[in-house]
């Protein structure tokens, strides 16, 4: 049922989900954090899937 997890993407994203609860809590500033996180892991996880340009 559930494809074999990637352990850095789900260490990312906990780290993501941090870095937005500190940005409501502390300053707005972690929002970067968590927007780099996220780009990261969408990377990662669409890394060979998209079709490569000629």
């Amino acid at each position: 049922m559930f494809k074999k997890m990637n352990k850095q993407v789900v260490f990312n994203s906990v780290l993501a989900l941090i870095f937005l609860y500190l940005s409501f809590k502390i300053d707005w500033i972690f929002i970067v954090g968590s927007v780099v996180l996220m780009y990261i892991n969408q990377r990662m996880l669409f890394k060979g899937r998209l079709p490569k340009k000629k």
